[in-house]
């Protein structure tokens, strides 16, 4: 069996807007066997199975070629000439973070999506390259370079030459397509460009705690950026 655990992170940390990061105690834990059963299988290989408590966790939808964990994993397998996971593989989800409350609940979705694709593909990539395969997906390198490093970090987006920011640019619905075409759906996927983001990890005194205020309400990162000014005066600054 292999055992996937990504933490949760709280991002903006300070003046660090889009920048800082830190990870946090709540997890989402996989638990994923690969068998020999001799069943059919199922679609692209893959059965879901979740366990998690709060708000939305009832709408978590199962299907591989849905869910937002296993259609980064499939991302990341087929931009490595795979096109399914191997055969009779389960994969049991258990959440302990809660979804659309500022805890960085999709961005360790797509780190452990992308884990997941690099374990079950035995792919050995490196931290810094799987980065790079999140960074596709999720565009803000704070919350998931928190959760993929893990303590708290510092993280930039990298000068890329023209023809690298055009596909680190290529709208999300093409890397990440929806259901909708089928077997060939997604076989081709643009492949993350070498270095997009960098971090640096910071020291995090151990006399200073973490305390998360988790609202009773759920609120998009794309609203929660909607209620901020385009510009800011020197003095807030």
């Amino acid at each position: 069996m292999i055992v996937i655990r990504v933490p949760c992170s709280s991002a903006n940390i300070g003046p660090g807007f889009d920048v800082t990061g830190v990870a946090l105690s709540k997890f989402l834990d996989l638990q994923v066997r690969v068998s020999e059963s001799v069943e059919p299988p199922a679609p692209l290989n893959c059965t879901l199975s979740y366990e998690g408590e709060g708000d939305g966790s009832d709408d978590i939808d199962l299907h591989p070629e849905r869910n937002l964990l296993t259609r980064v994993a499939l991302y990341v397998l087929r931009c490595n000439d795979q096109h399914e996971f191997p055969i009779h593989t389960s994969v049991h989800i258990k959440n302990d973070i809660p979804i659309g409350r500022g805890l960085g609940s999709s961005g360790a979705a797509v780190v452990a999506g992308v884990i997941l694709g690099n374990e079950v593909g035995k792919l050995n990539l490196t931290k810094d390259r799987m980065l790079d395969f999140c960074l596709m997906i999720e565009r803000h390198p704070d919350n998931v370079a928190a959760a993929l490093y893990g303590g708290f970090v510092g993280t930039y987006l990298s000068d890329l030459n023209p023809e690298d920011m055009a596909r680190k640019e290529i709208p999300l619905s093409e890397v990440l397509p929806t259901p909708a075409g089928g077997l060939d759906t997604g076989l081709k996927p643009p492949i993350p460009p070498t270095g997009i983001g960098s971090y640096l990890r910071f020291d995090w005194a151990p006399e200073i705690k973490a305390i998360a205020i988790i609202p009773d309400f759920e609120v998009s990162t794309a609203k929660a950026r909607e209620v901020l000014p385009e510009q800011y005066s020197r003095a807030d600054i």
